[in-house]
C-alpha cells in the first residue's frame, strides 16, 4: 500500500521548483504592470495640470492675439479711412524688421544652418510674409477655441 504522504511529496517539491523557476517572470510581468501604471498616472497628471493651467494661459494668449490683430488692423486701415489712400495691410516681416532690423536675416541664417535652407523658404517665409492682423487674428482664434471652458455633461440628470 502506497502512502498518501509519499505520492505528495514530489508533487510539493515539483511546485516549489516550478515556482523558483517562474519567480524572474512574475518580476518582470510586476515591473511592467507597475510601470504601466506609473505612465498613466503621468499622463492623467500632466493632462490635469494643462488643463488647470494651460487653458487659462490659452485664454490670456487668445486676449492678446486678438489685440495685437485689432490694433495691427486699424493701423493699416486708418489711412484708407481718412482717405489719405488705399488700404495695405503691413506684413509681419515689415514689423519685425522695423523692431529689430538685423534679427531678421540672423534669424533665416540661424535657421538655414541649423536645418535645411528650404525650411525657411517653404515653411517659415510663407507665415512671416502674411499680414500681421491675418496672422495674430488666426492665432488668437485658434488659443481661444483651444483654451475654452469645456460645458460639463452630467448623464444621471433625469
Amino acid at each position: 500500500m502506497i502512502n498518501r504522504s509519499q505520492t505528495e511529496m514530489p508533487m510539493g517539491l515539483l511546485h516549489d521548483f516550478l515556482a523558483l523557476l517562474m519567480w524572474p517572470f512574475r518580476l518582470a510581468y510586476w515591473t511592467v504592470i507597475f510601470l504601466f501604471r506609473a505612465a498613466i498616472w503621468l499622463v492623467k497628471g500632466t493632462f490635469n495640470l494643462i488643463i488647470g493651467i494651460g487653458l487659462p494661459a490659452l485664454r490670456f494668449l487668445a486676449f492678446v492675439f486678438i489685440l495685437i490683430a485689432t490694433i495691427a488692423f486699424v493701423a493699416d486701415a486708418t489711412p484708407a479711412f481718412d482717405g489719405f489712400g488705399p488700404f495695405k495691410p503691413t506684413l509681419l516681416v515689415e514689423h519685425w524688421a522695423a523692431l529689430a532690423p538685423k534679427s531678421v536675416t540672423a534669424a533665416e541664417t540661424a535657421v538655414s544652418t541649423a536645418t535645411h535652407p528650404l525650411i525657411w523658404e517653404y515653411a517659415i517665409a510663407p507665415i512671416i510674409y502674411l499680414p500681421t492682423y491675418l496672422l495674430f487674428g488666426v492665432l488668437g482664434v485658434l488659443a481661444a477655441f483651444t483654451g475654452q471652458r469645456r460645458e460639463q455633461l452630467n448623464v444621471f440628470t433625469n
